[in-house]
């Protein structure tokens, strides 16, 4: 319809043009004659016609875009990844099976979407731990609260990130490994300069901390351990202390 539209637009110009120029006397020597530009003039007149409901049609994708985003939140969570289909998730979302496409190549296209965001918001709060001010034990205890704040404060989000993820494709399984790297390097901040043996790899020592700190998420997410939110933020310091070697403070 839209290149109709425009083709449209293209034949109303040249007729007009056609008009005018039997209309208008001929120029004259080494003048030239303006031309208006009607073609531009209704093109920028229909582009102006795409806003609906007070949004432009960028917005209106991005809004359907959130939509999904959350009906697959609610269904990767209460049904699984695996049961869960891109019609049932539309449905879900109350949109057309054509609004798929215009933001998403496939389900996994979609967790890689989800479990991005959700790393995201985890590191970025969790380099905000890192400051001068802090020594590293309240650095690393503050970048645990992190993680287990918003890991129970929206359980869908982490059975999504913990669990249904790993049911996922290629597209998310990039999307973890580069969220396990970019925590682990964090991790690594504060356990470098704070160990005098050279032959401990502070980077082996960083990604165990943070699998493991992962795994005892897990084991809260799915039901296998239960424990309160502080006693999780407690466990996971301790182990975070075991592992980087860090003897317990004098009392």
């Amino acid at each position: 319809m839209c290149k109709m539209f425009i083709r449209l637009c293209h034949l109303a110009g040249h007729r007009a043009d056609a008009v005018r120029q039997r209309r208008e006397p001929g120029p004259r020597s080494g003048a030239r004659r303006h031309v208006t530009p009607r073609v531009g003039v209704l093109q920028e007149r229909w582009l102006g016609m795409r806003i609906y409901g007070g949004m432009t049609a960028e917005e209106r994708i991005a809004s359907r875009r959130r939509r999904i985003i959350e009906s697959a939140t609610e269904l990767f969570s209460s049904q699984g990844y695996a049961n869960t289909s891109i019609r049932a998730l539309l449905r879900h979302a109350g949109l057309q099976d054509r609004y798929f496409t215009e933001s998403f190549s496939s389900l996994d296209d979609v967790m890689a979407a989800i479990v991005g965001d959700i790393w995201e918001e985890q590191l970025t709060r969790c380099a905000a731990c890192i400051t001068p001010e802090r020594t590293p034990r309240e650095q690393a205890r503050a970048m645990i609260e992190v993680l287990v704040s918003t890991t129970t404060a929206d359980p869908r989000r982490g059975r999504v990130k913990f669990v249904e993820a790993l049911s996922a494709g290629p597209l998310t399984a990039g999307v973890r490994q580069q969220g396990l790297r970019r925590m682990s390097a964090l991790v690594e901040q504060l356990l470098t300069g704070s160990r005098a043996d050279r032959e401990v790899n502070t980077v082996a020592m960083s990604m165990a901390i943070v699998g493991g700190v992962g795994q005892l998420l897990m084991n809260w997410v799915d039901g296998t351990l239960h424990v309160s939110s502080d006693e999780l933020v407690e466990q996971g310091f301790l182990l975070f202390e075991a592992v980087a070697g860090w003897a317990p403070p004098e009392p």
